[in-house]
C-alpha cells in the first residue's frame, strides 16, 4: 500500500541535509521514465465544475486493478497527489528512490529524503519525500512518499473525439492524507497538478506517450456540462466541426522557479481597460511597466485584484454601466458590485455590459472579457461583477470564472500561452465529442 507520513519536528534537520545532498546525487540510482502501452495522437481528460466548492474536476483511471479517481484541477500544481491513507490499494504501486530521476525533477524546496523501512519483498532504502497541499486558504500540507503506479486515460483522434484508453505504467504521484481533502469538492481523492514541472500531469503523460509538451484547457461554464483538457497539442475540434487551434492569440508566460509547492503561470499585463478607459494602477503595483505577478489560477473562482486596483476598476465599471442604463443593486458577498439583471440585454456573449480588456505584453495583444465571463448571476434579479477585492496581497490573479468557455493552450516547451477569448460566437467548451 502507498504511504503518507505525519510531519515530525525531528524531520526538519533531515530535510535540509538531504536537500543539499540531492543537488549532488540526483543523477544516481535513476528510476525509469514513464512507459506506455501505445503512442496515441493525443490525450483527453474530462472536466466538470463543482457548484458548491467552485472547483474544476477531472478524472483518471489509476492503480491495479484500475479505479477511477476524481481529482481537483490545479493549474499551478507540481504533481498529482491522492489520498493514500484511506483505501488506496494497488499491486503495482512503488515508492520511488530519493536519488532517482523522477525525484530529481521536483523543486528542491518540495522534496527530501527519508528512510523507508524494509517490507516483505523489498529492502529498506531512502525514499523520495514530498509535501502535498490542498492550496486552499488556511489549508494545510502533509508529507508522503513519491510513488509510481499505472495510469490510464482516453486517447484523442484527430482532435475531435475520444479513442481507446491508453496506459502509462510508471506514473509518479504524491501520497497525501485524508485530512487534505477538507474543503475540496465532495468525492474527490486528490489534486491533479498541471504546472510547468517535470512531474506534472501533462509533462509526465507527454513523456510517456512521446507527444508534444503542450496541453489545452477548456473549462465548462455550467455544472451540468463537461469541458475538456487536451494533452499533446492540436487540432482542437469542437462540434459542429470548429477547429479552435486557428483562433489563438499568443502571449509569453513565465514562472516563479523558487515558489514553494507551486509556480503559477504568470503573464505580462500592461494595463486594464473598461470600455476603452484605462484603469489607473499605483506605482507599488507595477514592475517595469507591468502589473506585478499577474497570474492564472484555477483554484481561485473569481479574478482577484489588489484593493487599490479594484477600487479604481470597479468605479469605472459602475460609471460605464450607468451609461448603459444598468441599475446598481446592493452588494452580495463575495462581490462588491452588483446590478439589476432586468436592465441587462442578453447576447451570445452574455449580458451586454462594459467590455473589460487586459492589455498584455504589447498593445496589440488583448484578452477581451465579455459579459459571459465578467458577470455572475447570483439570483433571478441580481448579477454581480465577478471580480473581488484581494486586499494588499496579489495584484492580479485571473480566476476560474474568467477562464470558462475560453480555450487556453499552454506550450511548456515554448513557454507560450494561447487563448481564444469567449467561445460564445462559435461553440462552447462542452461541445467536445466524448463518445465513450
Amino acid at each position: 500500500m502507498a504511504s503518507f507520513l505525519p510531519i515530525q519536528s525531528s524531520f526538519f534537520p533531515l530535510f535540509f541535509a538531504t536537500t543539499i545532498l540531492l543537488v549532488f546525487c540526483n543523477v544516481c540510482f535513476s528510476n525509469a521514465q514513464p512507459t506506455s502501452s501505445s503512442r496515441p495522437q493525443g490525450l483527453v481528460l474530462p472536466v466538470t465544475k463543482d457548484g458548491s466548492a467552485l472547483q474544476y474536476l477531472t478524472s483518471i483511471m489509476q492503480s491495479t486493478p484500475l479505479v477511477s479517481e476524481s481529482l481537483v484541477v490545479d493549474l499551478a500544481g507540481e504533481y498529482l497527489w491522492v489520498d493514500c491513507e484511506n483505501g488506496y490499494v494497488s499491486s503495482s504501486n512503488r515508492t520511488l528512490n530519493c536519488f532517482g530521476r523522477e525525484c530529481s525533477k521536483l523543486q528542491l524546496s518540495s522534496r527530501a529524503c527519508l528512510h523507508k523501512p524494509a517490507q516483505p519483498r523489498y529492502k529498506s532504502f531512502m525514499g523520495c519525500l514530498v509535501f502535498p497541499s490542498n492550496k486552499l486558504p488556511g489549508g494545510n500540507f502533509t508529507s508522503g512518499y513519491l510513488t509510481s503506479d499505472v495510469v490510464s486515460t482516453q486517447s484523442c483522434i484527430n482532435g475531435s473525439t475520444t479513442g481507446p484508453y491508453v496506459t502509462a505504467r510508471k506514473f509518479s504521484f504524491g501520497c497525501g492524507s485524508t485530512s487534505l481533502l477538507k474543503g475540496l469538492a465532495n468525492g474527490v481523492k486528490g489534486m491533479a497538478g498541471f504546472g510547468p514541472f517535470g512531474v506534472s500531469v501533462p509533462s509526465q503523460l507527454s513523456s510517456a506517450f512521446r507527444i508534444p509538451r503542450v496541453f489545452a484547457m477548456c473549462l465548462p461554464s455550467s455544472t451540468s456540462s463537461k469541458g475538456v483538457i487536451f494533452i499533446g497539442g492540436g487540432p482542437y475540434k469542437m462540434q459542429p466541426g470548429i477547429d479552435l487551434s486557428t483562433s489563438f492569440t499568443y502571449t509569453p508566460f513565465y514562472t516563479n522557479a523558487t515558489a514553494y509547492y507551486s509556480s503559477e503561470y504568470h503573464i505580462r499585463v500592461k494595463s486594464i481597460t473598461v470600455c476603452g478607459k484605462k484603469v489607473p494602477v499605483d506605482g507599488d503595483s507595477l514592475d517595469n511597466g507591468f502589473i506585478k505577478s499577474a497570474n492564472i489560477n484555477t483554484m481561485i473562482p473569481y479574478t482577484v485584484l489588489r484593493t487599490s486596483i479594484y477600487n479604481a476598476f470597479s468605479s469605472i465599471f459602475i460609471e460605464k454601466a450607468k451609461s448603459l442604463n444598468i441599475t446598481r443593486m446592493a452588494s452580495v458577498a463575495p462581490f462588491g458590485v452588483c446590478f439589476d439583471s432586468k436592465n441587462m440585454i442578453s447576447t451570445r456573449l452574455g449580458a451586454l455590459v462594459p467590455e473589460i480588456n487586459l492589455v498584455l505584453h504589447t498593445d496589440r495583444v488583448v484578452w477581451r472579457i465579455f459579459g459571459s465571463n465578467s458577470m455572475v448571476q447570483v439570483s433571478d434579479k441580481v448579477s454581480c461583477l465577478g471580480f473581488v477585492d484581494g486586499g494588499n496581497e496579489a495584484c492580479l490573479v485571473i480566476g476560474g470564472n474568467q477562464l470558462e468557455d475560453n480555450l487556453l493552450e499552454f506550450n511548456l516547451a515554448k513557454m507560450r500561452l494561447g487563448f481564444t477569448t469567449t467561445l460564445g460566437r462559435q461553440t462552447t467548451c462542452s461541445n467536445f465529442n466524448f463518445k465513450i
